[in-house]
């Protein structure tokens, strides 16, 4: 009897431990903020987190103060290209504040970065793009990727560089989409037309599409100079919402 409440308290104290790593901190924001959401979770070059916009009627100056006294000390301070940028630890969260003029008021976001299952799922990262790029040409790199999930769609964006001609890429993307599900539906060019009035690089930039049952994807591959980048988009319907 004795050993089963031990087991059953093991067992509460783990869940609860689990549980507790999964919540993320809601910060104190200062009164008579217009909010909106603009990701409930994403994912960029491996940092999860979750984002929000506002937008006040008061001067980023006397924001910033009212932010500084919500959000509480220490906090790091910086500035970049006209923002302000505010920043505090909590637990294994990181919380960015950034606030920049809007006409009389302000506008900006507030981040939440959860290091901690960073740093707990680097591996499967790694393993996730390794899977992509055994399968691409040699040398490829992604160069950056990021993924957001909003009303019950799954989006994720990814850059791929390397130095192949673009039939190279597109013939090994249309091998790495078939063996994936995906289905290929059109491949499209810019025209005479177009192609005078493009920047050099998307002058014959390819856009092929892809579907299949609760998912598509989008890729478009143009070269500049040695480098040739793929860029894919793929949204998927998660389970339940389709």
């Amino acid at each position: 009897m004795r050993y089963c409440l031990l087991s059953i308290l093991a067992w509460l104290f783990a869940s609860a431990t689990a549980l507790a790593a999964t919540l993320w901190p809601s910060p104190t924001l200062p009164a008579g903020l217009d909010t909106f959401a603009i990701a409930d979770q994403m994912t960029v070059n491996g940092l999860p987190m979750r984002v929000k916009g506002f937008v006040s009627s008061r001067r980023p100056a006397d924001l910033l103060d009212a932010f500084r006294r919500s959000l509480g000390q220490p906090l790091v301070e910086s500035a970049a290209a006209g923002k302000q940028v505010l920043g505090r630890a909590e637990g294994g969260f990181y919380i960015t504040v950034q606030v920049e003029a809007a006409g009389a008021g302000s506008k900006g976001i507030v981040a939440v970065t959860d290091l901690a299952t960073m740093v707990r799922d680097h591996g499967q990262g790694q393993g996730a793009d390794a899977r992509w790029l055994d399968r691409l040409p040699a040398g490829s790199v992604i160069s950056s990727q990021m993924s957001s999930q909003e009303n019950g769609r799954q989006a994720h964006h990814m850059v791929i560089l390397n130095r192949h001609a673009e039939s190279v890429n597109r013939d090994a993307l249309l091998r790495l989409m078939t063996t994936d599900g995906y289905q290929f539906e059109r491949e499209i060019g810019a025209g005479a037309a177009a192609q005078r009035s493009l920047p050099a690089q998307l002058a014959d930039a390819r856009t092929l599409y892809f579907k299949s049952p609760g998912k598509d994807a989008m890729a478009v591959i143009s070269r500049s100079g040695e480098l040739t980048s793929i860029v894919l988009n793929t949204t998927t319907t998660l389970q339940g919402r389709q």
